[in-house]
């Protein structure tokens, strides 16, 4: 009967923890976009929950960091601020992709990519 108690209580042990774990999981950092064209600069404002945006070296850590931009697949600039202007493209339509690094510069692996037509 004590081993049956022991064993209740480890199982329901496991399952508080794999619950606290796949909440720790959901945590992870989205990244909500939304660009204007004006001209040939394009005006961006970006929501990226639970983060802070860091500028200089630091080490890494959850939750900090910043916006490495791209146009047409090539890194053209980085951000630490969630509202910036992408200025003076040339006319015609671009992919711009942003994405969310650590302080390191390594990934989060969170992107966002939209499309521009500069007239």
């Amino acid at each position: 009967m004590l081993r049956f108690f022991f064993l209740c209580i480890a199982l329901l042990f496991s399952t508080y923890m794999n619950d606290h774990d796949t909440v720790f999981a959901e945590q992870k950092q989205t990244l909500f976009v939304k660009h204007h064209v004006k001209g040939n600069n394009v005006f961006v404002e970006c929501i990226v929950d639970q983060f802070t945006f860091t500028k200089g070296t630091h080490p890494k850590k959850s939750g900090q960091g910043r916006i490495h931009i791209y146009v047409n697949g090539k890194r053209v600039s980085e951000t630490t601020t969630a509202a910036f202007v992408i200025r003076g493209l040339p006319v015609g339509k671009h992919t711009i992709r942003l994405e969310l690094v650590h302080n390191d510069a390594s990934k989060y692996h969170v992107s966002h990519e939209f499309t521009v037509t500069i007239p």
